[in-house]
């Protein structure tokens, strides 16, 4: 069913939060190729009321002029930002080789996200090969060398927290790493489930993020998610003054089309309730 898009409605400094929706949320679909980035644009757009989407690098496949001025188009054609390329990448690797060859994929992923006007870039800091000590200078050299790069070409890279082996599984961990980087082209990507101490880091972190996921893998019939309490989450955006998209990332046994639209409509009841991120939801 047709889900109309609102006005925006701005409060006080006239920042606003927006709903988008990453399309690891319809991985079931798009990664076996039973619907096309554009129908899920269309999807997005008619049927979920959004005005942002998320691309995994993964469903645009190979990032050719051709292909990315196509999902451009695409996403213009209904009124939606491209919010994020979420490319996945790790500088824990062990050989430094490979540590390049992952610098030059992101380089490259900068040009692509421009070519297709995405307003971000996600990095990982990665998942460390023998030993987080032994990788870690070779990581933090990685992300600068990267942002370097970034801040140069004007793109905003967002770093995502991932608490699955990796480095970035506690504020400490974002703030240890960006004090080191010191770089204004790096971004926090603030997974709302992936940090180990949960609501603790989001609220030491949320002044940092330039990007949220919604993170949901179980969602109830009335569309909340038992393990993040998103109506704690948004309100501590809220008390930080994000000021973004919040991205729908759901990865769980229900189909997305089922699961992601009882998470729309819970995120929105959220955002319009009294101290929740102001929303022009």
């Amino acid at each position: 069913m047709y889900a109309p898009r609102l006005a925006p409605v701005r409060e006080g400094n006239g920042a606003t939060v927006y709903l988008g929706c990453s399309s690891q949320s319809y991985d079931d679909e798009i990664g076996t190729g039973r619907l096309s980035l554009p129908e899920w644009f269309r999807l997005c757009a008619e049927e979920l009321g959004l005005t942002a989407v998320e691309l995994e690098d993964r469903h645009i496949g190979d990032p050719a002029p051709a292909r990315l001025d196509a999902l451009r188009d695409a996403a213009a054609r209904f009124g939606l930002e491209i919010a994020n390329i979420a490319l996945m990448n790790n500088f824990g690797v062990a050989e430094e080789r490979r540590r390049r060859d992952e610098e030059r994929r992101t380089v490259e992923w900068m040009a692509a996200s421009q070519a297709c006007g995405a307003r971000h870039l996600r990095t990982f800091a990665g998942w460390p090969e023998g030993g987080r000590e032994a990788r870690w200078p070779g990581m933090i050299a990685s992300l600068r060398a990267v942002s370097t790069q970034a801040a140069s070409s004007g793109v905003r890279l967002v770093l995502e927290n991932h608490n699955h082996g990796g480095f970035v599984q506690t504020a400490a961990d974002v703030e240890a790493i960006f004090r080191e980087v010191q770089s204004p082209a790096l971004g926090l990507l603030l997974d709302t489930g992936n940090f180990l101490d949960g609501a603790a880091s989001i609220a030491d972190t949320a002044g940092r993020a330039w990007h949220v996921h919604a993170k949901f893998t179980r969602v109830a019939p009335d569309g909340q998610d038992a393990a993040v309490d998103h109506h704690r989450v948004l309100a501590l955006l809220r008390g930080a003054k994000y000021a973004g998209c919040v991205s729908v990332e759901y990865e769980g046994p229900e189909p997305g089309r089922t699961a992601v639209p009882r998470i729309v409509a819970h995120l929105r009841t959220v955002l319009r309730a009294p101290g929740a991120a102001r929303s022009n939801e």
